[in-house]
């Protein structure tokens, strides 16, 4: 039976029971009990990796119960373990790989867990692979029918980001936006990272597993929706270690779009603000808003009750009444705005504010000025008032200035002089004067005659 191949991977010695059925030459061994292994059907590995393959396999129990040992196999391209165009790749007897510079089986054998590990891929690695089991002493075999299909790549699969459409989300709202990218190689994972992020963001980065137990690393960003956000591109980049000389790498990105009422509302004037007579004006009301194309424009003018007119633009000829201030107001679904006012001003005419402004300068000046003026009088006053002093003399007040004959000081007592100036003065009676100076009396006595020289003499009285 040499040139028969067998369908079903039982050996002969696993079961006595059998029917054989001729198909063109072709034995098929066909066996009451069949067991599967559990594992991807295909998987995608990046070249230069590694891939983990996830694995659990079945037996009867009986023979895990008293085996010795347990040995897993790898068959690359035909399930017959001793078919001409089938090649072991890897021999768990011997722990030989062929073909791969290293492979590794992760799982517990004996407790039906073959995951095993292939390191170092290249492009010509893609192909079919079988699981083998071997259990001693038994001599229990068995390949597994069901293959995993390897594809390598020399670029990474795409990544996944939710949600793709964002067109209903209102402002202020919390947006959450997950990225996800395969992980073939867990043992070298690939790093996400965010771009043109929003300044409220809070990422989390997992590695999950999926319903076929491969893995996947997601990352979770959540921020609050604002109208400063729309209309961004957010990207998501996934970066894979290899062992080549670059990292590859692969990105995806999606438009942030919101819902929210007019904001940054204001007018723009087509030329100066200030405009004459016969002028034609143009205002133009600016608001961002979403959505935008079914947004109305209100036009009013300070001091008037009624609204000038709708549309974005305000169009006039300038007439005398024309100068004041404007302002607009943007409406749309979701609410209004009202825009800050902008002034028009007639040329040639003074703005009423600046005059006001003018005059209330000049008149500060001016009250400055007076007020200094009468500060400098005052000093002024002071400096040349006579003082006046006190002089008591037996409960009579008396001014008197004295004199000194021989120096040049001059008292503020005033001197009393006769009250006839012809009257003459008789020098053979001797002249005494007082003066009260500092507390103290002074007396000057002069005696003077006719022909005698002046004798002066002064004395002072406690």
């Amino acid at each position: 039976m040499t040139d028969c191949t067998a369908v079903v991977a039982l050996e002969m010695s696993v079961f006595p029971f059998m029917v054989f059925l001729f198909f063109s030459s072709e034995l098929v061994l066909v066996s009451s009990a069949v067991y599967n292994a559990e594992m991807p059907s295909r998987i995608t590995a990046l070249s230069g990796s590694c891939v983990q393959i996830p694995c659990t396999f079945e037996v009867p129990e009986n023979e895990l119960k008293n085996a010795t040992s347990i040995f897993g196999f790898w068959i690359k391209h035909d399930f017959a373990f001793l078919s001409s165009g089938s090649l072991v790749v890897y021999n768990g007897s011997t722990n030989m790989s062929t073909a791969f510079s290293r492979i590794e089986i992760t799982g517990n054998l004996s407790q039906h867990e073959c995951t095993t590990v292939f390191y170092d891929l290249m492009n010509n690695h893609s192909d079919n692979y079988y699981f083998r089991v071997e259990i001693q002493p038994q001599d229990w075999k068995l390949t597994y029918q069901n293959p995993i299909n390897i594809s390598v790549s020399d670029s990474p699969q795409p990544l996944i980001l939710k949600p793709t459409d964002l067109k209903e989300v209102m402002e202020n709202t919390t947006v959450s936006l997950s990225c996800s990218a395969e992980a073939p190689c867990p043992k070298h994972p690939p790093t996400i990272s965010w771009s043109n992020i929003s300044e409220s963001a809070h990422i989390t980065t997992q590695l999950q597993e999926k319903s076929d137990k491969t893995l996947l690393v997601f990352s979770n960003m959540t921020f609050t929706a604002s109208y400063m956000d729309h209309r961004k591109n957010i990207s998501c980049t996934a970066t894979y270690p290899r062992k080549t000389s670059n990292d590859s790498t692969v990105e995806t990105t999606v438009m942030l779009q919101f819902l929210f009422p007019p904001k940054e509302t204001r007018i723009t004037i087509d030329q100066s603000a200030s405009v004459s007579v016969g002028t034609n004006v143009t205002l133009t009301c600016k608001s961002k808003a979403n959505p935008s194309n079914n947004m109305t424009f209100y036009w009013h003018k300070r001091g008037q009750e009624n609204h000038l007119d709708l549309g974005e633009q305000l169009i006039f000829t300038v007439n005398r009444s024309s100068g004041g201030w404007y302002f607009c107001i943007a409406k749309n679904e979701h609410g209004i705005q009202r825009s800050e006012e902008i002034e028009l001003i007639m040329a040639g005419s003074l703005d009423q504010s600046l005059i006001i402004g003018c005059v209330a300068g000049v008149s500060a000046i001016l009250l400055t000025f007076l007020l200094i003026t009468l500060f400098l009088r005052v000093q002024r006053v002071k400096a040349f008032t006579i003082m006046e002093t006190d002089v008591s003399d037996q409960g009579q007040e008396k001014q008197v200035k004295t004199i000194y004959a021989n120096g040049g000081f001059e008292s503020d007592a005033e001197l009393e002089m006769p009250k006839d100036e012809n009257e003459e003065i008789d020098f053979s009676t001797p002249q005494i004067t007082t003066a009260q100076v500092s507390g103290q009396e002074t007396v000057y006595a002069e005696v003077r005659g006719p022909g005698t020289e002046m004798n002066q003499d002064y004395f002072t009285l406690e």
